[in-house]
C-alpha cells in the first residue's frame, strides 16, 4: 500500500497566479503593445513586462516573441488565449455589478476589416454602446483572412466579413446584402440617373477595388458577365483612393456600398448597378462554442439592427 505522505512529495507544486497576470497577459495579447497594454490598463510599461515576465516563470511558458518593434504570440501562448480570455472576462463580469441595461457586463472583442470598420462600425458600436451600456465592445482591425482565423482561435467572440469563400469551423448570420455601386463625379453626365446598368460601363476607364474581402473578384465577375469590355481598368486597395481619384476626373469607380462613407456627398454620387450584384455582411463567430452571455447580447443586437437596414450598408439606430 503506497504512503499517502510519501506520495504527496511528489505531487506538482501549486500555481500561483493571480488575476490580474492573467489580464496584462490578455490584454498584451490583443493590443500587441506594452505601452497600449500599460495605457488600457492603468499601469507602467515596466509593470506590464514585470506582469508578463513573473506569468511566464510560473507557468514555465514563453507566451510572447518580443523584438523591439514587434510583440506576437507563440503558439502556447495563442492557445492559451483561447482558453483564458474567456474564463478571465466571465470572472471579472461576475465580479462587476450588473448595471440597468438587463445584459451581462463585460468585454467582447469583435473583429473586423479596415473597410467595414470605417463603413459600418461607426454606427454600429455606437447602437450597442445606446442599447447595452454595461458591455464594452473592443474592436480588433484586421485583414479579412486574420478576422476570421481570430474567430476561429478565440481570440476574438465574433466578426464583422463580407461573405469568406470558406466558413471552416465557423458559423454565420447573414445580415443583409451589400450592393455593388458605381461612382461619379456630381457634374458627370450620369450623376443625376437614380441607377445604371452594367452595359453603360463598357469602353469607360474604371477605378476597381482590390481589397482583402474579395471586391476585385465580385466586381470583375460582373462586369464579365455582362459584357463589360473595352475598359480601361486600374486597381486600388483603398476605397478613399478610388473615391479621390473618381473627385479628379480620372474614371468612374466601382465600389461596395458599406464604403460609401469614404465618397463626399457634395462631390460624388453612387449609383446602384443593375441588374443587382451583392454579397451578404455577416457576422459569425465559432462552430459549436456557446458565446458568453455579454457577446450574445452584442450578436442579439447586431442582428437586430440589421432587419431594420434596408438597400443600405450602414446599420441603423435602435
Amino acid at each position: 500500500m503506497s504512503d499517502p505522505d510519501h506520495s504527496s512529495d511528489h505531487a506538482a507544486p501549486a500555481l500561483s497566479v493571480s488575476l490580474h497576470q492573467l489580464r496584462l497577459f490578455v490584454t498584451l495579447a490583443r493590443h500587441r503593445s506594452f505601452t497600449r497594454a500599460g495605457d488600457a490598463s492603468g499601469v507602467t510599461q515596466s509593470a506590464v513586462s514585470r506582469g508578463i515576465r513573473e506569468l511566464e516563470e510560473e507557468i514555465a511558458l514563453r507566451l510572447f516573441d518580443r523584438t523591439t518593434r514587434h510583440v506576437t504570440l507563440t503558439d502556447t501562448g495563442r492557445k492559451l488565449l483561447a482558453r483564458v480570455a474567456p474564463l478571465v472576462e466571465e470572472l471579472e463580469a461576475t465580479l462587476r455589478p450588473h448595471g440597468k441595461s438587463g445584459a451581462e457586463p463585460g468585454v467582447v472583442n469583435l473583429a473586423c476589416g479596415g473597410g467595414l470598420a470605417a463603413g459600418v462600425l461607426p454606427a454600429l458600436l455606437a447602437s450597442c454602446r445606446a442599447r447595452l451600456p454595461d458591455v464594452t465592445v473592443v474592436v480588433l482591425d484586421r485583414p479579412q483572412n486574420a478576422v476570421l482565423q481570430l474567430v476561429r482561435s478565440g481570440e476574438a467572440d465574433m466578426g464583422l466579413v463580407i461573405a469568406p469563400d470558406t466558413l471552416d469551423e465557423l458559423s454565420a448570420e447573414p445580415l443583409y446584402p451589400d450592393a455593388l455601386a458605381a461612382v461619379v463625379p456630381v457634374s458627370h453626365r450620369w450623376a443625376g440617373a437614380a441607377a445604371l446598368d452594367w452595359r453603360q460601363l463598357r469602353g469607360t476607364s474604371l477605378l476597381l477595388l482590390d481589397d482583402d474581402t474579395g471586391s476585385l473578384a465580385a466586381i470583375e465577375a460582373a462586369l464579365a458577365l455582362h459584357g463589360v469590355s473595352g475598359a480601361v481598368r486600374q486597381r486600388f486597395t483603398q476605397a478613399a483612393a478610388i473615391a479621390h481619384m473618381t473627385q479628379a476626373g480620372l474614371g468612374v469607380g466601382v465600389l461596395p456600398m458599406h464604403t460609401r462613407t469614404a465618397c463626399n456627398p457634395a462631390a460624388l454620387h453612387l449609383l446602384p448597378l443593375n441588374p443587382a450584384t451583392a454579397r451578404a455582411l455577416m457576422l459569425v463567430r465559432r462552430r459549436g462554442h456557446a458565446l458568453r452571455a455579454s457577446a450574445a447580447s452584442v450578436w442579439s443586437h447586431v442582428v437586430a439592427s440589421s432587419s431594420h437596414t434596408v438597400g443600405s450598408s450602414q446599420i441603423a439606430e435602435v
